[in-house]
C-alpha cells in the first residue's frame, strides 16, 4: 500500500499543476509515472538480476512482468537443478577421478622411490678422479686444489685423463664412467683403484617460479631432490600460495597438477615427485582459486576456497546469510563455467530451511559465482527510490 500511495502522490503533484501547465504535459506525466510499474522488473531496476523467469508465489505475483521479446538466459547458457540426484552425479564424478588418481598413484609412488634416481653427467659437470697410489696421474701440475684438479665435461661431452685418453661422461653415471676408466687405466697399471665423484653439479637444474619466497634456479646433485624439498629450497611459500594446484611441467610430457593440500596435510605422498633435469614447478595465487557470492546477502565478497572441502551452505554462511529484507532465496544460483565455456546455471529453491541441506551437499569449484536474487518487491522499491525524488522536487516548484 505504502507503494501505491507513493505512485499516487507523484501523479498528485501533477494533478493540482493541471490549470497552471498544458494539459498534454500532465497527461504525459501520468502516463509515464504509471508505465514504471509494470517496467519494475527491466533495465531501470537499480542493480542486477539474473533473469531467469521464477515460480512466481502470491506475494510476488502483483509484481511479475512481461519478458516477451527479451533474450532468455535459458538460449545463452546450460540450467540445472540442483537436487539430491544432481549432488549424487556430482559425487560419482569425484570419485571417478579419485580412482584414476589411485591408478597413477602406484606409478608415481615407483618413480618417486628414492632407489630409482640416478645422476647422469653432463656438459660442465666437474669430475673429481682419483686414482690411488698414484699421484703423479691424479696431480701431474702439483696442485694441492681439488677444484683446480677436477676434470670439466667439455661441449662433447667428454674429458681428458692421464693413459686413459678422452673419455665420454655425458649421459652416463659415476659408476659407468670409474668402469670404463679402469678398463682403459688396466692396459698400463696393474689392478688400479679408481674412484669418481661429481666434485661441481652445472649441467642439471630445476626452476622454482610463482609464490615462493625465493623463486629461482635449484641445482639438481647426487642427492634426490622433491617437490617439497625443491619449496623448502626456494624459501617456503607465501601467504596467498594456492596449495591444490601447484603445476609441474616434465620436458616432454604434459603439465601435471600436483596438490599440495594433500601431501601437507593428508600424507599422500604420490605429490611429492621427484624432480628430473628441466623441470619447472609454478606454485600459483589463490586469487585464481576464488569463488565470489553476490546479490541479496548480508556481505557480497570474493575469497579463496579454503583446502578441504567447500559447499554452497559454507558460501552463503560465509557471506553473511540471505538478506531478510530483500532477498528471494527461492532464487539461488550457482553460475559456473561449462564446457566450450557455456556457461552453466545451477538453480537452488532455498525458501525453505530444509533446503540447505542440498546446498551443504553441493560442493563449489574455483570461480564459482553464487548469486542470490532480489525479490519482487524489492525490485520495485528500487524503481521507485528513482521516482520519489523526483516527487519532491516537482512539489514545490510546481505549487509556486
Amino acid at each position: 500500500m505504502q507503494i501505491i500511495a507513493a505512485v499516487s502522490e507523484l501523479i498528485g503533484v501533477f494533478e493540482v499543476a493541471k490549470p497552471r501547465i498544458r494539459f498534454s504535459l500532465c497527461a504525459l506525466a501520468r502516463s509515464s509515472v504509471i508505465a514504471l510499474v509494470p517496467m519494475a522488473g527491466c533495465s531501470l531496476v537499480p542493480g542486477q538480476y539474473l533473469g531467469i523467469t521464477p515460480k512466481i508465489n502470491e506475494t510476488d505475483r502483483a509484481y511479475a512482468y512481461d519478458t516477451t521479446g527479451i533474450e532468455s538466459v535459458e538460449e545463452r547458457a546450460d540450467i540445472f537443478s540442483i537436487t539430491s540426484t544432481a549432488i549424487l552425479e556430482q559425487e560419482k564424478e569425484r570419485d571417478a577421478a579419485r580412482k584414476k588418481v589411485e591408478a597413477l598413484r602406484a606409478e608415481s609412488e615407483r618413480q618417486n622411490k628414492v632407489g630409482t634416481y640416478d645422476y647422469y653427467v653432463g656438459v660442465q659437470d666437474v669430475l673429481l678422479v682419483t686414482v690411488w697410489n698414484h699421484p703423479e696421474i691424479n696431480n701431474p701440475g702439483g696442485s694441492v686444489n681439488a677444484a683446480v684438479s677436477g676434470r670439466v665435461i667439455n661441449e662433447d661431452g667428454t674429458f681428458f685423463f692421464p693413459y686413459a685418453g678422452k673419455v665420454n661422461a655425458e649421459g652416463k653415471t659415476v659408476q659407468q664412467i670409474r668402469d670404463e676408466l679402469t678398463k682403459r687405466l688396466s692396459r698400463v697399471l696393474v689392478e688400479p683403484q679408481v674412484d669418481v665423484s661429481v666434485l661441481q653439479y652445472r649441467s642439471k637444474r630445476a626452476f622454482i617460479l610463482g609464490q615462493v619466497e625465493k623463486p629461482g634456479i635449484i641445482p639438481l646433485t647426487g642427492i634426490p631432490l622433491t617437490v617439497a624439498d625443491l619449496i623448502t629450497s626456494a624459501g617456503g611459500l607465501k601467504t596467498d600460495a594456492d596449495l591444490r594446484r601447484v603445476s609441474l611441467v616434465r620436458p616432454g610430457s604434459a603439465a601435471q597438477t600436483l596438490d599440495l593440500y594433500a601431501l601437507y596435510y593428508e600424507g599422500d605422498l604420490s605429490q611429492n615427485m621427484l624432480l628430473r633435469p628441466g623441470d619447472v614447478v609454478t606454485v600459483p595465487e589463490n586469487r585464481y582459486n576464488k569463488i565470489f557470492v553476490l546479490g541479496e546477502v548480508g556481505r557480497p565478497q570474493s575469497f579463496a576456497l579454503p583446502g578441504g572441502r567447500f559447499s554452497l551452505a559454507d558460501a552463503i554462511a560465509d557471506a553473511g546469510g540471505f538478506n531478510p529484507l530483500s532477498s528471494n532465496a527461492g532464487q539461488l544460483y550457482v553460475i559456473r563455467n561449462g564446457k566450450s565455456n557455456r556457461p552453466q546455471i545451477w538453480h537452488l529453491d532455498a525458501a525453505s530451511p530444509d533446503a540447505l541441506v542440498l546446498a551443504d551437499g553441493f560442493e563449489l569449484e574455483p570461480r564459482d559465482i553464487v548469486y542470490v536474487d532480489p525479490a519482487g518487491v524489492a525490485r520495485f522499491s528500487r524503481v521507485l527510490n528513482n521516482i520519489l525524488p523526483t516527487a519532491a522536487v516537482a512539489r514545490p516548484a510546481i505549487q509556486n
